[in-house]
């Protein structure tokens, strides 16, 4: 491989280690190029998701390499989660905006690939030393 591959490769790797890396880097480079901090927050809040549901299938496969791949487990609860929030925004609004209800459903994603991030990394953790 050539150098620039390389770092490519080392640089998508640390991400997929360490997602929330990937929000500072995406805010002071969206910052810096449109100097609008909401516009930053919210681009590095997106790449920062993308980022942390590719840990958390790397860190699944790793684990359970066995087991039902987790971008199933991904696609259900995308689909739990939009067919709830709609069900509840049609029953206190009477109707449905899939807008809404999609950019709520991914903003709940951040919080729950976050948290599940998280498990994953410490169950990693101990299962790796359980070999040890």
């Amino acid at each position: 491989m050539t150098m620039l591959a390389n770092v490519w490769a080392y640089f998508w790797g640390t991400l997929t280690v360490v997602p929330f890396l990937g929000f500072p880097l995406v805010y002071l480079v969206v910052y810096g190029w449109k100097r609008d901090k909401k516009l930053a927050g919210r681009w590095a809040v997106n790449i920062t998701n993308f980022l942390l549901i590719r840990s958390v299938v790397a860190a699944y496969g790793i684990i359970w390499p066995q087991a039902l791949s987790a971008w199933w487990w991904v696609v259900c609860f995308f689909l739990i989660t939009i067919a709830l929030l709609g069900w509840v925004q049609v029953k206190f609004k009477g109707k449905l905006s899939l807008k809404k209800v999609g950019f709520s459903a991914w903003r709940l994603s951040f919080l729950w690939f976050g948290i599940v991030y998280i498990v994953l990394f410490t169950t990693g953790i101990v299962k790796t030393m359980g070999v040890v």
